[in-house]
């Protein structure tokens, strides 16, 4: 008799829409902002933040990728919530709209006049970018 294989609930949501809803995932790997994770049934309870990267969840042998913004992980109770800035799926990804928003945070980055907050908004504009080209394999 076949034991049934436990599964993940996963959530991940966007300030646009909700990505994912699915109760039926082996592993979600999740670029964390300490390091990449990979979570998998009975993971114990967390909380961390995300930077901006490649992020998938894997049900049997299917590996769906995406590219995510900053954001929050949460795993409870087999269950893990993702709240990201943004998410596009790997076959959503523009790559040279990427490469042009990568050389306008680049140039934005040059001027050394820049206030704080217009620092941190231009470096999270460089990491979507750059994100965003890596995942697709590009240079």
């Amino acid at each position: 008799m076949a034991e049934d294989k436990q599964k993940l609930h996963f959530t991940l949501v966007t300030p646009e829409r909700e990505m994912v809803n699915d109760a039926d995932v082996d592993q979600v790997n999740i670029p964390g902002s300490e390091g990449d994770l990979g979570i998998l049934p009975l993971h114990a309870p967390l909380f961390t933040t995300m930077r901006p990267g490649s992020f998938s969840y894997e049900k049997g042998d299917e590996i769906i990728s995406l590219v995510v913004g900053h954001g929050y992980a949460e795993v409870t109770d087999d269950r893990v919530t993702v709240l990201a800035e943004s998410a596009e799926y790997l076959s959503e990804v523009d790559v040279a709209r990427a490469k042009e928003a990568k050389a306008k945070a680049e140039a934005e980055l040059a001027n050394p006049d820049l206030a704080e907050a217009e620092l941190r908004e231009a470096q999270n504009k460089l990491f979507r970018a750059m994100a965003r080209i890596e995942s697709k394999g590009s240079e």
